[in-house]
């Protein structure tokens, strides 16, 4: 098959001086540009499959602690915060709450579901 390519100078300039270094014609340069265009691209993994191979290794044993106590007792015994203020956490986080409903609702709205 012939096909013919009109290019702009700096290109043509461009190319012979590559096909030079790699110690190619032109015509071999070209082909293998195009070659590669056209070749299928390998598929990268997707993160499932990814997940389900990291899934499927053996458990390494020096990754492991044994468990030393009780969580529950850990989590009891532990230092409280004189400053935290349950009620104060409590108003601010019903605001985070409420400002992410609006994100989302306005987002709804922008993108046509709403």
């Amino acid at each position: 098959m012939t096909v013919t390519i009109t290019l702009p100078q700096t290109l043509e300039t461009q190319l012979k001086q590559k096909a030079q270094t790699h110690h190619l014609s032109l015509e071999e340069m070209v082909l293998d540009i195009l070659g590669n265009a056209v070749r299928p691209e390998t598929s990268l993994p997707t993160p499932k499959n990814v997940v389900a191979k990291i899934q499927a290794l053996p458990s390494n044993p020096k990754n492991l602690r044994t468990a030393s106590g009780s969580l529950a007792d850990a989590l009891r015994q532990a230092p409280t915060d004189p400053e935290f203020n349950l009620e104060q956490w409590q108003e601010e986080w019903s605001n985070v709450e409420t400002e992410m409903r609006q994100i989302a609702k306005e987002n709804s709205i922008a993108e046509g579901r709403a």
